[in-house]
């Protein structure tokens, strides 16, 4: 049987085996760690060299190359492939969420458990959805737990994101995304590769992380900023992709001719801020998605986590799940 609790990350302990799953400090009380995907506020077990870990490949590499700094101790998993540690069986799936995000499924003694990391339900250009897993235990997040999360058709947004751009170039401006180097600056490369013929160049940061997927056989175009996008920019015939840690602000004192959009699941609830436009797009499921997942896992208990756990967790346990926010 598992024993469930927050511990600066979900901690899962079976008999002889502990684990902590995606922690935010270290747990020295796990055995060993688990990281869903690299986006830098759930990799932070990356830097316990010691501890064992584990991760996909893909995901220990765009850490790698994001963070520019190497891993150590890390089993590098598989989707699909099993492993054993004393009586407890792993294996990781797909989560959709990113490029090398992992969900995870524990099996010991017929219980199984599932964890789903940050998770995306719905296909986009680079990633298939997850699957659902039928479980005795399953711990959600739950970032857009909240009913008036819903998200609009992905189709319409990426036609919105490419008219706008078009559009822009036309008047003689720049069209800038602020995305997340890993996630969503690949699914706007992405976007633009396949639907247009602008060139799309990439701030440094997205560049190593648009690398490393390609070194995984991805076949993203794209033009460093740093090499021979700055060429292409002065003409301005181009998407430009900037990490969400620059603003609006710091983007047009360099570049006067741009136009700024930001590109987020959370344009729902905050709007444009300091940018000239957003567009609703997320690698998370929306609230009507969570709740799909939920009912096609079918499980006994339910944990949820981030965002809106406790809405979440009380829409749940109206529908009859035995359901409980984790982290309080």
């Amino acid at each position: 049987m598992f024993s469930v609790k927050w511990q600066n990350g979900v901690l899962v302990e079976s008999k002889g085996f502990s684990i902590v799953l995606d922690p935010m400090k270290k747990v020295e009380s796990a055995d060993f760690a688990f990281i869903s995907h690299a986006h830098m506020d759930h990799t932070n077990a990356f830097t316990d060299s010691n501890k064992i870990k584990y991760s996909t490949k893909e995901t220990a590499a765009l850490y790698e190359a994001v963070a520019d700094r190497k891993t150590k101790n890390v089993v590098s998993c598989a989707y699909g492939q099993s492993l054993s540690v004393h009586d407890t069986r792993l294996k990781v799936v797909n989560s959709g969420h990113v490029f090398g995000s992992a969900a995870l499924l524990l099996v010991h003694d017929n219980v199984t458990f599932f964890y789903t990391g940050d998770f995306n339900f719905a296909n986009t250009l680079t990633q298939n959805a997850i699957s659902p897993q039928e479980c005795d235990i399953l711990v959600i997040e739950t970032t857009y737990g909240r009913p008036d999360f819903v998200f609009p058709s992905r189709e319409d947004v990426y036609d919105q994101i490419v008219q706008w751009a078009a559009s822009t170039i036309m008047h003689g401006d720049i069209p800038c995304f602020l995305v997340y180097p890993v996630g969503k600056a690949q699914e706007i490369t992405r976007l633009f590769n396949l639907f247009t013929s602008i060139p799309v160049v990439t701030h440094p940061s997205i560049t190593r992380a648009n690398a490393t997927v390609n070194s995984f056989g991805g076949d993203l175009a794209f033009y460093d900023l740093a090499g021979a996008g700055e060429e292409i920019l002065k003409s301005g015939n181009c998407v430009c992709l900037f990490p969400t840690s620059l603003n609006s602000r710091a983007i047009k004192m360099v570049y006067p001719r741009a136009r700024v959009a930001t590109v987020t699941g959370w344009g729902l609830t905050f709007g444009k801020r300091s940018a000239d436009t957003t567009f609703v797009l997320s690698s998370h499921a929306d609230y009507l998605q969570l709740l799909s997942f939920v009912k096609e896992c079918n499980p006994k208990k339910v944990y949820t986590i981030h965002g809106y756990s406790e809405i979440f967790a009380n829409k749940l346990k109206r529908l009859g799940f035995d359901s409980a926010p984790l982290e309080v």
